[in-house]
């Protein structure tokens, strides 16, 4: 039996008919015939129901955006279906009637119930996925809609919601007595409590679904459907010479999607990376584009992979001598971060002790700030510690790879690079694993130190100029493509 393949379409994928009947397309052109396909609410619906929800409870006209909400889902029905469209009409009228009823009810209450809200926020990929369902079965393939709220059971964790995995694969077992063959079509975003409510799997919820259907199906892997060629070595609005990377490791990529890369939520791929599942990120619009492999090993060159930032940031500085030799002072810092629910960025420390520095998000920084001078309060009265200041102006900016392990020099290329570019770095962090390096510096220099950090490692464009001497046809050059190892020519010299 051919195995599972995964794929997983956005909202930008499924814009409207036209993107739809591209998606139809891209899934039959391919050879995987046992497809399971996850998919987003058409996209900027899920904001227009929680929009609508938030109008309902302030006695606002909320009828007139619903009713342009429903004419917006009729017209891509007739356009995708032609005259064949009533019978998926029909199987879309009792997710928006249920929804138009849910809105009366906020109106009439004044509030939003979270479980209501739950609920309401996630008929958008019920209606995206009867859409794409009925459009397959007209075609003549034998769809099958799975509503993963028949299936997937979630309990709430601290930072994500976590996998009830025996229920839900016992849920399934079930479900596909009843429901043989493929593709399924299976609704992203949405879940139930242990309770049997519906509930949802937040932000990036989607790309979540994606992971843990391709680990109930057991998938051969897990292809994410976007509107970009892969995973960029930088954000190319910054650094138009950015590039896709072939092949990351799991570990490059949680590194990456952790410092701002628009790659894939770290938690949402944890799932795949547990059952070793290839996620593969894709164009939806440039389907023949082999987009980003990421997988367990990462290839070894070139050792630094990316680049990312982090914007709106602050970095908070603890100076004074009364710190050096005193043990527990760290624990003290972040013991009261922590208790305070917030979330540091990134941590340095100079050997001698004398100061410790953080950074925080911006809309955190007052609060943390005031946190930490209210732990030291007596350090500080006593001037054992000198002060507690910030800095709100600051962007991290991180040089990721697994090749960098062990190999002399790196630092030195970054820090001489920024130090090219004229800007000053306020702290420095790396890890154990010599696969980050991190360096804080003012948010006003982060698009000059990027351009600069990525050229300096041979990850943009460099221009030579080359001049040959001697009798005759020394040379003709021709360009190459894009070199595949950093520090190759762009050019090539055939004699």
């Amino acid at each position: 039996m051919q195995q599972v393949v995964a794929h997983k379409f956005g909202g930008s994928s499924l814009a409207n008919a036209e993107r739809i009947a591209h998606v139809a397309a891209l899934l039959q052109s391919r050879q995987d015939e046992n497809q399971i396909v996850i998919v987003s609410a058409l996209q900027g619906v899920t904001d227009q129901l929680i929009g609508l929800a938030t109008a309902a409870a302030d006695n606002a006209d909320w009828e007139p955006a619903f009713d342009a909400l429903v004419q917006r889902h009729r017209e891509v029905t007739e356009a995708l279906l032609g005259d064949g469209h009533a019978r998926t009409w029909d199987r879309l009228q009792p997710t928006l009637d249920n929804a138009h009823d849910l809105l009366r009810g906020i109106a009439l209450l004044r509030v939003v119930p979270e479980p209501v809200l739950a609920l309401l926020s996630g008929l958008g990929e019920v209606l995206s996925a009867t859409l794409l369902t009925g459009l397959l079965q007209q075609q003549g393939r034998s769809a099958q809609l799975l509503d993963a709220r028949d299936v997937l059971v979630v309990r709430p964790g601290e930072t994500f919601v976590a996998v009830d995995w025996d229920t839900s694969r016992a849920r399934l077992a079930q479900w596909r007595e009843r429901h043989a063959g493929f593709p399924i079509i299976v609704t992203g975003f949405v879940a139930r409590d242990p309770d049997n409510h519906p509930t949802t799997l937040g932000r990036n919820g989607s790309d979540y679904s994606a992971s843990i259907f391709g680990a109930l199906f057991d998938a051969a892997e897990i292809h994410i459907w976007t509107d970009v060629d892969g995973v960029l070595s930088a954000d190319p609005r910054l650094v138009p010479d950015a590039f896709p990377l072939p092949r990351l490791s799991y570990e490059e990529a949680f590194e990456l999607a952790y410092f701002g890369a628009k790659v894939i939520h770290p938690q949402t791929m944890a799932p795949a990376t547990e059952r070793g599942l290839p996620l593969i990120i894709r164009n939806t619009f440039k389907p023949e584009h082999p987009g980003t492999r990421i997988e367990r090993e990462s290839a070894p060159e070139p050792p630094v992979k990316g680049l990312s930032t982090i914007d709106a940031l602050s970095l908070i500085t603890i100076e004074g001598a009364g710190m050096i030799g005193v043990p527990g002072t760290a624990e003290r810092v972040f013991g009261a971060l922590r208790a305070s629910g917030i979330s540091v960025v990134m941590i340095s420390q100079g050997s001698s002790e004398h100061s410790i520095c953080f950074v925080v998000r911006l809309p955190e920084a007052a609060r943390a700030q005031r946190i930490i001078e209210e732990a030291f309060d007596r350090e500080l009265a006593d001037g054992r510690i000198q002060r507690v200041h910030r800095q709100d102006d600051t962007t991290v900016l991180a040089i990721v790879g697994d090749g960098m392990a062990g190999q002399p020099g790196l630092a030195a290329r970054l820090f001489n690079a920024v130090g090219r570019a004229q800007v000053n770095i306020r702290a420095i962090a790396q890890g154990a694993s010599e696969r980050n390096i991190s360096i804080a510096i003012a948010q006003a220099d982060a698009t000059r130190a990027l351009r600069a950090v990525h050229a300096g490692f041979y990850l943009s464009a460099h221009t030579l100029s080359i001049g040959l001497i001697g009798p005759g046809n020394v040379a003709t050059f021709r360009r190459a493509p894009r070199p595949v190892c950093a520090g190759c020519s762009g050019w090539s010299a055939m004699g």
